[in-house]
């Protein structure tokens, strides 16, 4: 899915919109333990695959941001139509490897 190989790879940079969007919308107030901890996977995660923007991340972290992004699903405001683009576009990535 990645063409040029001086550009950021579209999982990597959909990873960082997701980021984005759930550094603003995610009710931390309710938040239990297990929360925080996929919340923190999912940035750690993220961490380590942006170190190497250029390259694809692995299916394993791929498929480990999106459970821990389904875990968070009840605490995550989700009126935005993107939010549910890059959750479809992440599955559907995770179902094409």
């Amino acid at each position: 899915m990645n063409d040029d190989k001086n550009s950021v790879h579209y999982m990597v940079q959909l990873m960082a919109n997701i980021i984005n969007y759930l550094n603003v919308s995610l009710y931390q107030g309710q938040f239990t333990h297990n929360h925080e901890q996929s919340f923190s996977q999912i940035n750690e995660l993220y961490e380590n695959i942006s170190q190497t923007p250029f390259n694809a991340p692995t299916i394993e972290d791929i498929t480990c941001v999106y459970n821990n992004l389904i875990y968070l699903k009840n605490v995550t405001d989700t009126d935005d139509p993107d939010y549910h683009s890059y959750m479809r576009n992440l599955k559907k990535y995770i179902c094409k490897l």
